[in-house]
C-alpha cells in the first residue's frame, strides 16, 4: 500500500452466531463486487482474531475519490450490506488521506 494514497478502510464486527456466514460474505460477494468499482488501485483484505472483518481500498489518486465513490458499481456494492445490518455489532467506514504540509503549520524561525 502507498502511503501516500488515500484509502478507504472498513471493518465490520458480525454477531458470533452471524460470524462464519458473513465471513464467507465478505470475501467472496463483497470483495468481488469492490473489485468492479472504478477508481479503487488495490484492495485488500484481513480478518482480525476477535472476528472483524477489514476491507482496504486504495484509490488512485485524491482526485478518484468522489467518482469512486459515486460510481454505479460502488451504489451497488454498498446495498448489499444492508442485509447484515440486524447481524453486525459494528461497522466502521472511513476514509484516510495525507496531508500535504501546508504554510499554516510550517514554523519559522
Amino acid at each position: 500500500m502507498d502511503p501516500h494514497l488515500p484509502f478507504l478502510l472498513v471493518r465490520a464486527v458480525p454477531l458470533p452466531e452471524e460470524r462464519d456466514a458473513f465471513q464467507q460474505w465478505f470475501s467472496t460477494v463483497h470483495l468481488r463486487d469492490v473489485r468492479r468499482i472504478p477508481g479503487f488501485r488495490s484492495i485488500q483484505s484481513a480478518r482480525t482474531r476477535e472476528g472483524a472483518c477489514l476491507g482496504i481500498y486504495t484509490f488512485k489518486d485524491a482526485e478518484t475519490i468522489q467518482a469512486t465513490l459515486s460510481s454505479p458499481e460502488a451504489a451497488y456494492a454498498r446495498g448489499t450490506w444492508e442485509q447484515w445490518a440486524p447481524s453486525l455489532e459494528e461497522l466502521v467506514v472511513e476514509i484516510f488521506a495525507p496531508l500535504l504540509p501546508l504554510s499554516l503549520y510550517r514554523s519559522h524561525n
